[in-house]
């Protein structure tokens, strides 16, 4: 079942910039038509599942990929989906576009096709849980869009190094373990970010 998320960002992308929702183009359901004639895909999981749709419609059509990035999260919990709230508290977690390296590493042999423009939009969510019947734990019902903090558009190749820490550029050669100290993850990150620059 579609998210909240995403049916508002499809809204935003497509019918609130003059376009349209829900377009068959070629064969494929495309998420939105934004207003300038772009298609418009939402991918809140993997990035690598667009590669089919990515390898037929790019020589013929522009193509936005929407990837929002959850940076913030309100956990709502309900005993039902369409309950009252029972509780509501901020997650402590934070994510950083920087994160998006785990999913580009399935598009980066796509990024210098100029047919091709990848938005990667941190936003705030309201997460509805509800508890699982199976206990321990609980099912993610919904999540909602209550903000957009950062966007960052990525349309060449050069634009990934707008997510990496100041000190990292391509005029010096750098190790992915050095890449990891600055960025504060774990090495096989860093190697998939290299992976993604290197391509």
């Amino acid at each position: 079942m579609e998210s909240s998320l995403h049916h508002r960002l499809k809204e935003i992308h497509g019918i609130e910039s003059g376009g349209r929702c829900e377009v068959a183009v070629d064969g494929f359901r495309i998420d939105a038509v934004a207003g300038d004639g772009s298609l418009v895909e939402i991918q809140s999981g993997a990035l690598g599942l667009l590669k089919p749709k990515l390898r037929s419609l790019l020589p013929r059509h522009r193509i936005r990929v929407v990837k929002p990035i959850v940076s913030r999260r309100l956990i709502v919990r309900r005993a039902t989906a369409d309950g009252p709230d029972l509780s509501r508290r901020h997650s402590p977690r934070r994510r950083d576009l920087v994160e998006a390296f785990d999913d580009l590493v399935g598009l980066a042999a796509f990024l210098p096709d100029p047919n091709l423009t990848v938005e990667l939009v941190g936003v705030t969510v309201e997460e509805v849980r509800t508890p699982r019947r199976r206990r321990p734990g609980f099912t993610v019902v919904d999540r909602r869009l209550v903000s957009v903090l950062s966007t960052l558009t990525i349309a060449s190749a050069d634009d990934l190094w707008e997510l990496l820490p100041v000190g990292i550029s391509s005029s010096e050669p750098f190790t992915t373990t050095e890449l990891a100290r600055k960025l504060g993850t774990s090495v096989p990150f860093a190697q998939r970010v290299a992976y993604c620059l290197r391509l």
